[in-house]
Formats: C-alpha cells, structure tokens, sequence
C-alpha cells in the first residue's frame, strides 16, 4: 500500500478522471471517478492518505465560558425558585391536614374494651 499525501492524491484523481475522459474515450466513467470522495478513491487505488482532514472544534474562550457558566447559574436559580414555589404550594396541605388530625384526637372519648 503506498502514503501518499492528501494533495497528491487529489492530483492523481484527476489524472485519472482526465485519462478516462480523454484518453479511454468514457465520459460516463470519468464522471463516477469525478463524483468519488477522496477517501473512497484511496481506498480503491489501495493508497493510504497521509495527512487525513481533522476537524477541530474551536475552544471556546475563557470569557465565552464565563458567560456560560452565568446563564447556566442563572437558569439553576430559576428552577430553585420554581422549585420553592412548587413545595410552597404542597406544603400549606400538609400542614392543614397535620391541624385537623391534631384537632380530631383530642374530640375523641376514650374506648377500652
């Protein structure tokens, strides 16, 4: 298997696309040779690419961040707020119903059998 770089076999494929068309007189294969990734034609002609394409995300700033982490904490006290204001709501019962069995004990008489 032959490395060649990613340029060089670019410029092999279009050698071969311009041989097939001009050459072997096949326009219909130039144009499959033509559509092929890169890789795949590599792949074909067993050469190994040398420098394949990385794509490398951008690392965000420290500023673009910080930015982040403030509307990450800022979202973090709305749902704590929404939070309290949901256990607000719940908690009123628990206490009324609390109340009203307080209240029925002391009604009750006392039975002993």
């Amino acid at each position: 298997m032959k490395t060649l770089t990613r340029s060089q076999v670019e410029q092999r494929k279009e050698q071969a696309v311009r041989f097939t068309r001009d050459v072997r007189d096949d326009p219909e294969r130039a144009a499959e040779i033509e559509g092929e990734s890169l890789e795949d034609y590599a792949a074909r002609k067993r050469i190994q690419i040398q420098n394949p394409v990385r794509r490398f995300r951008k690392m965000p700033s420290k500023r673009e961040l910080q930015q982040q982490v403030e509307e990450l904490e800022e979202q973090v006290d709305a749902l704590n707020d929404r939070l309290d204001e949901i256990t607000d709501l719940a908690a009123p019962e628990e206490e009324e119903e609390e109340e009203e069995e307080e209240e029925e004990i002391p009604n009750r008489p006392n039975r002993r059998k």
